[in-house]
Parts: structure tokens; sequence; C-alpha cells
């Protein structure tokens, strides 16, 4: 799992490296994966796609939103279907969103914790988009420390809100754009960016307005 202000790759992001996740892969066989089926119109151009690992289950409310629950362990989360059309955008051009609010209780704190709900996006390092050298993540609970919540709405976890940290490897970075600053040379991998959850929350997560664009 996930530490709480630490760049800790996770067996699910390595598992994602160079192939869709490993429930997805499997939902060919079982019934681990909720695809959107004939659902189209996702933000960001794709199509939203689930992926769970039992007993964790994520569930297509509609074309753009996704209710997770890994409240009783297991990891499930979202990507979008063309996930991988920014694989070589430099950092400075690439923007992920996401918004958030918990299901059980309609606020955006029982629902988070040691980086989740995160985006998990692959980075390449060394010029070459065909490798990713490692993860850079985006949290709720680090963007929610350092910002305000959003009075009667979700939260938006961001590469474009300054107020969201940004950790790869052993360094975090005051949001996306210091991380680019620091990184002229890094793109995005064409391995697949997904938000996920994998730990022990108090309520499900109700994800929406999943956005990879470049500027």
């Amino acid at each position: 799992m996930l530490r709480a202000r630490s760049g800790l790759i996770t067996i699910k992001e390595e598992q994602m490296k160079g192939r869709l996740p490993i429930a997805v892969t499997l939902a060919l066989a079982a019934v681990l994966l909720v695809t959107a089926g004939s659902a189209s119109g996702a933000a960001g151009g794709g199509k939203l796609r689930c992926f769970a690992d039992a007993p964790a289950t994520c569930t297509l409310n509609s074309a753009t939103s996704a209710t997770i629950d890994a409240t009783g362990g297991g990891d499930a989360g979202v990507y979008l279907s063309n996930g991988k059309s920014l694989s070589g955008v430099p950092l400075a051009k690439a923007e992920f969103s996401f918004t958030y609010f918990c299901g059980n209780t309609t606020d955006i704190t029982s629902c988070t914790g040691g980086g989740i709900p995160r985006w998990s996006i692959p980075i390449s390092t060394d010029g070459n988009s065909r490798t990713t050298e490692g993860y850079a993540f985006i949290d709720g609970a680090n963007c929610l420390a350092n910002g305000t919540a959003p009075s009667g709405g979700g939260l938006t976890v961001s590469t474009t809100v300054a107020t969201c940290p940004v950790f790869f490897g052993s360094t975090e970075y005051p949001n996306w754009d210091a991380f680019a600053t620091s990184n002229p040379s890094y793109t995005i991998s064409g391995d697949l960016p997904f938000v996920i959850s994998d730990g022990s929350t108090a309520s499900v997560q109700i994800v929406s307005n999943v956005i990879e664009t470049k500027s």
C-alpha cells in the first residue's frame, strides 16, 4: 500500500507495466472487471473502464462515473480506454484529473487514506516512452491536506491543482508544475495511467470526470 507521504510503488503499479491490469485480463474468463459495454463519451475521449481484485469491486454508474469499493480489502479503480494516448508527451503538456466524493456520507474525507484514491501515472525518465521507470502519484488525501475542502461538491485531484502534491520515487513535489519544471526531459510512458483505491476506508468512492489530455 502507498504510505501517506511517499512514492512507494505498489504491486498494482508493477502489474500495470506493459499491460492492462491483472483484473482486466482475468475478466475475460471471470467477473472481476465491469466494463462500460456500449457506453461511451467518458471525459478525456475514451470509454471509462473498471478493474478490481477481489474482494474489492468497481461498478460503472454511467459513462463518466464509477463506484469504487475497496472497504473490505483488495484494490479497484478506473482507467480510460484510450489511456495510452499521452505516450511520449512531456510532463508540462500532460493533464490528468478526476473528481471524487465519498458514497456513504457524501463527504470527501471518510473514503480517503494513505495515498488513496490516487492517480498512478507512468513516467519515462530516459526519453524512451516504451520504458516506465516509475509512477507519479497524486492522491485525494494529500490534495485535501494541502488545500481547502470545496463547498457542496466533490474534490478534484488533478495535475492542474496547485495544492495537489506529486510523489515520484523518494521525492515529493508541491504540485505537477514543480514536478515538470524539475524534470523537463521526463515524459508520460506508454503504460496505462489509472485511478486506484487499494486501502481500507470507511466508505466507497464515487469517481467521475476522469480526464487525460494534453495542452
